[in-house]
């Protein structure tokens, strides 16, 4: 298993999911008007279990990402639909442009369909036809990513794990660690709490602050880049999402063609963890542009720089 080390120390990393900022409650259960909404569950022996019918219309709870913590959203269901599986078509059909607007990203790759979805008791099988490769988006992002969905999937009640595949294959912990072939069991979010940090806290202009009691950062400093990777195609938008670890500081997001810059976007606040922005592509920008991010030195922290090339296509 060659990507044992690589998993932990990223999934370490990763920020705290579900404050009281957020104003929803990880409960599980969402209440609809007086009565909990809940998928369709069948017991063992496959007679289906006894649970009230669900209100119309429903609501589903729907993990996307802000600052690169997992944050729930709402989203109605229809009549008759399973709130597991309808919640699962919103978090593929990505955050809406208010979200985006509100930095609401995700860690799914744009067009990933839903090839499958069966529920065997309470656990629910999963299969997409796109999720993060490890060795070219990176072990981070592939863990956001079975988290969004598990904690998607499990969070409407009638669901208590996911088994989750991609083209068929398994897609979990074993098969990010470098063994595709395992026969991994099922997730609950109780194996992937581990992605749940304390470090940093939720910031004002589009990044995390150094909560009052952190430690001083002692660690080498470090600019991470998450979003967008080398050759990704963007419309209208272009959605940063990164991490800086260092003692804080601003961070300035350049898009450069030909070398000159045509549009920025300065988050011009100590961030220490989690960063996300939203940058409107201008209209007559379009081919190839590069994206330069970075942050200027510090008393304690030298100047960091990561690149990525893109193509804007304006649609």
């Amino acid at each position: 298993m060659r990507r044992v080390a690589p998993i932990a120390v990223a999934a370490l990393a990763l920020a705290a999911c579900g404050t009281a900022d957020d104003g929803i409650r990880d409960e599980g259960f969402v209440a609809a008007g007086d009565r909990a909404v809940v998928s369709p569950a069948t017991g063992a022996d496959g007679v289906e279990a006894a649970i009230a019918a669900q209100p119309a219309p429903g609501v589903a709870i729907v993990y996307f990402l802000r600052f690169d913590e997992p944050a729930p959203t709402r989203r109605s269901v229809a009549a008759g639909a399973g709130v597991s599986e309808s919640g699962l078509d919103a978090l593929l059909a990505g955050p809406t442009a208010a979200e985006r607007s509100l930095r609401y990203a995700t860690a799914i790759p744009e067009g990933a369909r839903l090839l499958a979805y069966r529920q065997d008791g309470r656990t629910a099988v999963v299969d997409l036809s796109a999720l993060p490769d490890p060795d070219t988006d990176g072990d981070q992002e592939a863990l956001l990513a079975l988290y969004q969905v598990v904690y998607t999937v499990t969070a409407g009640g009638g669901v208590d794990a996911v088994r989750v595949r991609l083209d068929g294959r398994p897609y979990g912990l074993s098969a990010l660690a470098g063994d595709p072939d395992a026969l991994a069991p099922p997730l609950t979010r109780a194996d992937l709490s581990f992605v749940v940090g304390a470090e940093a806290q939720r910031g004002s202009s589009g990044c995390a602050v150094a909560a009052d009691d952190a430690e001083p950062f002692a660690g080498a400093p470090q600019l991470e880049l998450l979003r967008p990777q080398d050759g990704a195609r963007i419309g209208e938008t272009l959605q940063v999402r990164g991490r800086l670890r260092s003692d804080g500081g601003p961070i300035v997001i350049r898009l450069v063609q030909d070398g000159l810059e045509v549009a920025n976007r300065i988050i011009d606040q100590r961030c220490r963890g989690a960063f996300a922005a939203a940058i409107p592509v201008p209209r007559t920008l379009a081919g190839l542009v590069e994206v330069v991010v970075s942050t200027p030195a510090t008393e304690t922290a030298p100047a960091l720089e990561a690149r990525r090339l893109v193509e804007i296509t304006g649609a």
